[in-house]
């Protein structure tokens, strides 16, 4: 595993984590790398680029959401999962009141897709988004946002994880040159 982050999306010291009730959710992520270029999905609203993935469902292997999410939202089929390279925590205010905290960890796969395109499946929220399928070279991708995410305004929660693994991912992919 090349990275094991925790980041807390707001003031550490806001976040209830002794006395609040726990809200987790588990999230797989893929990394799809081909011929120099990385597989990301682009907020074209935020200008975002987000790794292809999210939260498994109750009864559902990290391995089936990985498969799902890819589908629903860049539009091709995982033949397969490699690898776990990295882990980020995340820790928040929750939602639904003071007395709870949001706790979010994502796990990083290495994939394969199939090489033909599917129409995407997008949710109402990844709708609104702007979600596209995009190559992009893995230090464009890191570096946009990274400009992102000290604009602050506009950007979704997740952006400053999907730039702490973008970064992990290009230190470590530059190491191996």
């Amino acid at each position: 595993m090349i990275f094991n982050e925790i980041h807390y999306r707001s003031d550490k010291n806001k976040i209830n984590l002794h006395n609040g009730k726990k809200i987790l959710r588990h999230a797989a992520r893929a990394v799809i790398i081909d011929d120099g270029k990385i597989l990301m999905a682009h907020l074209e609203k935020t200008g975002e680029y987000k790794f292809p993935g999210g939260g498994r469902k109750e009864n559902e292997t990290m391995e089936e959401a990985l498969k799902r999410e890819v589908l629903e939202e860049v539009g091709y089929n995982v033949i397969r999962v490699g690898e776990k390279i990295g882990v980020i925590t995340e820790y928040d205010t929750a939602r639904e009141g003071k007395q709870y905290y949001f706790k979010m960890i994502s796990e990083y796969y290495i994939a394969e897709i199939e090489n033909i395109q599917l129409e995407q499946q997008l949710e109402d929220d990844e709708k609104e988004l702007q979600f596209k399928p995009c190559w992009i070279e893995l230090k464009k991708a890191y570096n946009k946002n990274k400009k992102r995410m000290y604009q602050k305004k506009g950007t979704t929660p997740g952006v400053n994880r999907e730039t702490i693994a973008l970064r992990k991912i290009l230190e470590a992919h530059l190491k191996s040159l």
